[in-house]
């Protein structure tokens, strides 16, 4: 039992111990940065801000830890801007006029504001339809890949702010997202960038993002025929060998689903020399959702000669 008095003891001593601590240095003055989110009142219905304002401003302060305290433990505080007087005309905010637009405790001492300066002025507000721009990172685990291109719905977003910075807007970022050691389907919605300033925004706080992930594997189409495009009704050309062998990289789907008939080999006739033996590469087209990792042969021999 005295065990346990002499344990309530030690406890009470230090809980004593500081909250002393805590009073005494509550009494000096510490300089500290607070940040507080730009908040516009009374815009003009169809006006936009012409200059880009900040979302937020960093306010550092010197004061008694006792003021400090209080700037923490009071509810969340905004710079206010009212615009109901602001036109086209620029209109300068600076960081001497700090207790118009916040309510401090008045021992509290603003040693400096960023941003120090502010330029008001009021333009047309216009939207404008962009583009989204995906930001992202992936890679894959080994044996695993795309399939197919990256689908962002919606594909495009409307963009609203000032007139002369809308016009220089041509698309839009998300947000920086990576995607590591896939093995599996991205089917997930990824927010937009978002801007740092009041001037412009979009419409749309995010977008729809898939990604086709499958396992990988190689497979070999054999006998592509190698054809000639635009030959004349008289000439015929005669590919040696007459065929290629094509391994391609892909999705397991994909690629069960492909035949010989999804590969093309051919050659202009414009581009032979007629009359005379030589090599070519034919110009291959393949499906868009797989790779080519090699075509036997790469060069043919060909022979151009009237038809008998």
């Amino acid at each position: 039992m005295m065990e346990n008095k002499k344990y309530h003891i030690v406890i009470a001593s230090i809980l004593f111990a500081t909250l002393t601590w805590i009073l005494v240095n509550l009494r000096y003055e510490y300089t500290v940065v607070k940040h507080f989110p730009v908040i516009l009142e009374n815009i003009k219905e169809g006006k936009a801000l012409k200059h880009p304002i900040p979302q937020n401003v960093n306010v550092r302060f010197k004061g008694t830890g006792w003021s400090l305290v209080e700037l923490y433990l009071l509810p969340v505080k905004n710079y206010s801007i009212d615009l109901s007087t602001v036109g086209s005309e620029d209109f300068i905010v600076t960081g001497r006029e700090l207790a118009e637009h916040i309510k401090l405790p008045t021992e509290l001492q603003p040693l400096d504001i960023k941003p120090d300066t502010m330029i008001l002025a009021l333009e047309d507000y216009k939207e404008k339809r962009v583009p989204v721009v995906t930001n992202i990172m992936v890679s894959f685990r080994e044996g695993y890949g795309q399939v197919g291109p990256i689908h962002v719905v919606p594909e495009s977003v409307v963009v609203g702010g000032a007139k002369s910075m809308i016009e220089n807007i041509s698309s839009w970022l998300t947000n920086f997202t990576r995607f590591d050691e896939l093995r599996a389907p991205v089917d997930t919605d990824i927010p937009m960038d978002e801007p740092s300033t009041y001037s412009v925004k979009p419409m749309n706080h995010s977008v729809h993002l898939t990604i086709d992930v499958q396992p990988f594997a190689e497979k070999t189409f054999i006998g592509v025929p190698v054809t000639v495009l635009s030959v004349p009704q008289n000439r015929e050309v005669i590919f040696i060998p007459p065929r290629m062998d094509v391994i391609v990289r892909g999705g397991i789907d994909r690629l069960s689903k492909l035949s010989n008939e999804d590969f093309k080999a051919a050659v202009n006739y414009q581009s032979l020399f007629q009359d005379s033996a030589a090599s070519v590469v034919p110009n291959l087209t393949f499906p868009e959702e797989v790779n080519v990792i090699s075509k036997k042969p790469e060069q043919f021999q060909y022979i151009i000669r009237k038809k008998l």
